[in-house]
């Protein structure tokens, strides 16, 4: 008899955030190892991805900390998008949170692929790309709660941190960009601002994307949606508190949290 001892599994941080997503049960901390490169935490990304057995329905893009930008030679990351539903007018959608986890609202401007570009040649090349644009809110849940500890590792990983996107109404494709956005969180002014002025706009978060379909990283397809960046802040909510954005004087969007019950593709 070999008097070798089988050496314990390494710990897979992938398997740990599957079956916290699928459940809906919070994790106490980010599962180590935590991913140490931007390679490794897309690799991770990707295998949770496939873990979770949905379609891939669009993409989100966020924002890198400040002080790495320089270090990554990035300024956004991205993550997939497994569930989209339709706001119905004035009737609030429903944003599942992780409770327990980390749980934010996001005011953006959603832009559907009419077509995959090859390369954007400009910075409104967009346009010819893009069939539909809408507002919309971006639900960013983990079940881990100090995943913003380990970003952008931990929040590339855990799927971009998206737990779906939630579409209103259409915006005018000539002016949506400039279009001054408020965020309220149970009526209080959380923030302000237009997708216009974040870093280089929509078609920046676009580009970015494009980039990183072109070196194989993540694929994007038409017909997805693309949620292009939080325009007044990601604003930290709880269960039962409502959110709600203007878009300009004519479009206004809902919502309320809900707790996140476990992801079912």
């Amino acid at each position: 008899m070999s008097n070798h001892l089988l050496s314990p599994a390494a710990p897979d941080p992938v398997a740990a955030l599957l079956d916290a997503r699928l459940s809906g049960r919070a994790l106490t901390a980010f599962p180590a190892p935590v991913p140490a490169t931007l390679a490794e935490a897309y690799a991770a990304q990707q295998r949770l991805t496939t873990a979770l057995g949905a379609p891939v329905c669009g993409w989100k893009v966020g924002r890198i900390p400040p002080a790495l930008i320089k270090v990554l030679g990035a300024e956004r990351v991205a993550g997939p998008v497994l569930r989209i539903a339709e706001l119905d007018g004035d009737v609030p959608g429903e944003a599942a949170i992780f409770e327990g986890g980390a749980g934010a609202i996001e005011a953006e401007v959603m832009l559907r692929l009419r077509a995959v570009p090859d390369r954007l040649t400009g910075s409104d090349d967009g346009a010819a790309w893009v069939d539909e644009i809408r507002a919309g809110f971006e639900v960013a849940s983990s079940p881990v709660p100090d995943v913003h500890d380990h970003a952008p590792y931990g929040i590339i990983a855990d799927v971009g941190i998206n737990n779906g996107l939630l579409l209103g109404p259409r915006l005018d494709i000539d002016d949506f960009a400039a279009l001054t956005v408020e965020t309220k969180i149970d009526g209080v002014t959380v923030g302000t601002g237009r997708a216009i002025d974040v870093l280089d706009g929509p078609w920046g978060s676009l580009n970015f994307l494009v980039d990183l379909h072109r070196r194989g990283v993540i694929e994007l397809k038409p017909g997805q949606w693309i949620s292009a960046g939080a325009i007044t802040g990601v604003h930290p909510i709880g269960i039962g508190s409502a959110a709600t954005a203007r878009f300009g004087s004519a479009v206004h969007i809902a919502c309320t949290a809900i707790a996140e019950t476990g992801f079912k593709p």
